[in-house]
């Protein structure tokens, strides 16, 4: 979607084809009653949401309701006798501007025409939350010419629950737009996806989450930046996340725990590989997220022996991991990707932590 200012605090970053395809459709009139927005967490789901919601309620959108532009005209569905006419908005108006009435209320969350429909703390969106909104969507908006409806994690709605918001998808009133936020748009069913058409957000590449993050004076070492954008994958929410200082701890802590393990593997000191797997701790999430951070590396280290411009996932030294690689052989990098495989398999199936951490020592000292 064209930006009024590209450094504003709740931007866009990338997806440019998604967001140029959005903006044609809201200037010409041609948006959809409801779209399925399909992406990780972290992806920038609800930030495109919102920036739907400005464009649509922005006083530059094309043919919006002058209610909000003037608190003391009667609402959209009165009569407006003495309404002027609407002024003239340039073809190349930046849309949303974050800076009208209309923007402040999306931006602040205080635009009555907008609700978000969640889990509200439960496993799934059951059939009564559908109900509520089914109910509600009768009501005509009150600020916008638009009432539009958030559901997140729609990939969780029941069956039943999807079913019912099926009745209102295929007739929907002229004035709602319904997003569905979901990771995973298959978990949806076929007659809700073929009702909706599915905008898959992309993962943002990582000189913009880098550029990004600057922009926002992260106080973050270079190093430990590079770290935090590598351990987001492409997830520009995850990296603001990651990015405080306080949730950048536990991450160092960890990838000094699998440098270590690494460098005993390098190294052949299998003897010290029980010490150093006993700092993987005894908690079944901080064990399984360490194994997949040591799988990244070890990932990194085959493509470094076998290919040229690969992109590394937990190196954010190249020429080092280079160095690194060439100090195991083909066989047992492949030998160790596979163990520990086998222990991520163990853990994800309720294995006993302690055996198997001593299994992996056992495997790959002998």
């Amino acid at each position: 979607m064209a930006v009024a200012q590209q450094d504003h605090a709740h931007a866009v970053v990338g997806n440019d084809e998604l967001l140029m395809r959005l903006d044609r459709d809201i200037r010409s009139g041609r948006l959809s009653h409801a779209y399925i927005l399909d992406g990780r967490k972290g992806s920038g789901r609800h930030t495109l949401a919102r920036y739907i919601c400005a464009a649509i309620a922005c006083e530059n959108c094309p043919g919006q309701s002058p209610s909000l532009r003037d608190e003391d005209q009667m609402g959209f569905f009165d009569l407006l006798d003495d309404v002027s006419s609407p002024r003239e908005i340039p073809a190349d108006a930046p849309l949303p501007c974050w800076e009208c009435l209309a923007c402040e209320k999306v931006l602040e969350e205080k635009c009555p025409d907008i609700q978000v429909i969640g889990r509200d703390g439960k496993a799934s969106i059951g059939v009564e939350a559908i109900r509520f909104l089914r109910s509600d969507v009768l009501i005509p908006p009150n600020d916008l010419d638009t009432k539009v409806y958030i559901i997140e994690d729609a990939e969780t709605m029941t069956v039943q629950a999807q079913n019912a918001l099926l009745l209102t998808l295929e007739e929907p009133p002229p004035y709602v737009l319904f997003l569905l936020l979901c990771d995973g748009a298959d978990h949806l069913l076929e007659t809700i996806r073929s009702r909706a058409p599915v905008l898959r957000t992309r993962p943002i590449p990582d000189g913009d989450i880098r550029e990004y993050l600057r922009a926002r004076r992260c106080t973050l070492s270079e190093e430990d930046m590079e770290a935090v954008i590598l351990r987001a994958d492409g997830c520009i929410g995850q990296a603001l996340t990651l990015a405080d200082a306080r949730s950048v701890k536990p991450i160092l802590k960890m990838r000094e725990t699998c440098d270590e393990f690494m460098e005993v593997m390098a190294a052949r000191r299998y003897d010290t590989l029980p010490a150093v797997l006993a700092r993987f701790g005894n908690k079944r999430d901080g064990v399984v997220e360490l194994l997949a951070l040591v799988t990244l590396a070890t990932r990194d280290l085959i493509l470094l022996r076998h290919g040229d411009g690969v992109r590394l996932k937990y190196y954010t030294d190249r020429v080092g991991a280079e160095e690194l690689s060439c100090r195991f052989t083909t066989k047992s990098l492949l030998g160790l990707y596979a163990a520990l495989g086998r222990a991520a398999d163990a853990l994800e199936s309720n294995g006993n932590i302690r055996l198997t951490l001593m299994g992996i020592a056992v495997e790959l000292g002998s």
